[in-house]
């Protein structure tokens, strides 16, 4: 398959899968152009804010891994917990991860991150790239809609059934008392950020130094949205540090500890 890449300055068309080697020595496949997407978007941008002080990052929803690949690139004192609950996705991680010799330092966790533990059902369609797919739900499938295009259209309630975790339940998993950052983007857990920061008990929130989260705009009769998320987390003790609101029904927040 081959991308055409509109949109996107300054690189020219590839052949997937394409194997990326870096300077470095790391490697990584990209098998679609969303990975080529999501790895400008943390080579290119520094999207996501990491600090050479920290030591304990967790990776929520890591899709194959390209945060995770970079990062510990950077950060080669760094212990990253990469949580990736679908099973051909997390093959991708898994060799990503063992490929660049980082299994001493990265653990890689078979959950998604929800409001309750149990099973979830993530859409399994073909033809939705790994960075969109989703648990399913009715939020979930409004969102799906609205910011997927013609992929979104494609979930339905059949699925990939996966194990479920809260976030106090994958803390003591990963056995991490203080995590430095928690980046909570869209891949997987689009739409479902609120059901697992609304409902995580404040003491599981403040083993978490920093939040970074990508929030998305709920239907309105929910009485739900980035105000509201926001007020939570500052009543527990964190500050807003930044709010890049898209103003097309998303954006990315940094939240931190005050005491951080």
């Amino acid at each position: 398959m081959v991308a055409d890449h509109a949109g996107l300055p300054g690189v020219r068309p590839i052949e997937y899968p394409y194997e990326l080697r870096l300077r470095t020595g790391q490697v990584a496949t990209l098998r679609e152009q969303t990975d080529l997407v999501i790895f400008r978007m943390v080579f290119a941008r520094r999207h996501y804010p990491v600090r050479s002080s920290d030591h304990v990052i967790i990776d929520v929803s890591a899709s194959i891994g390209l945060f995770t690949f970079m990062r510990r690139g950077k950060l080669p004192e760094a212990r990253i917990i990469a949580i990736e609950p679908f099973p051909d996705t997390r093959l991708s991680l898994l060799g990503l991860v063992e490929r660049n010799g980082l299994s001493n330092r990265v653990t890689v966790v078979d959950c998604a991150v929800a409001g309750s533990s149990g099973t979830e059902v993530m859409d399994a369609a073909a033809g939705i790239p790994s960075q969109h797919r989703r648990i399913y739900s009715p939020v979930t499938t409004t969102l799906n809609a609205r910011h997927r295009g013609a992929s979104g259209q494609l979930q339905t309630a059949g699925g990939v059934p996966v194990r479920a975790k809260t976030l106090t339940e994958l803390l003591d998993i990963a056995n991490v008392s203080s995590a430095d950052l928690i980046k909570m983007n869209k891949m997987n857990i689009h739409g479902s950020e609120y059901e697992v920061l609304m409902s995580a008990p404040a003491t599981s929130l403040q083993r978490c130094k920093r939040i970074a989260v990508q929030y998305h705009e709920l239907p309105a009769d929910l009485h739900l949205g980035k105000e509201e998320l926001f007020e939570r987390l500052r009543t527990i003790g964190f500050r807003l540090i930044s709010d890049h609101d898209t103003l097309r029904g998303s954006g990315f927040a940094l939240l931190t500890l005050d005491q951080d």
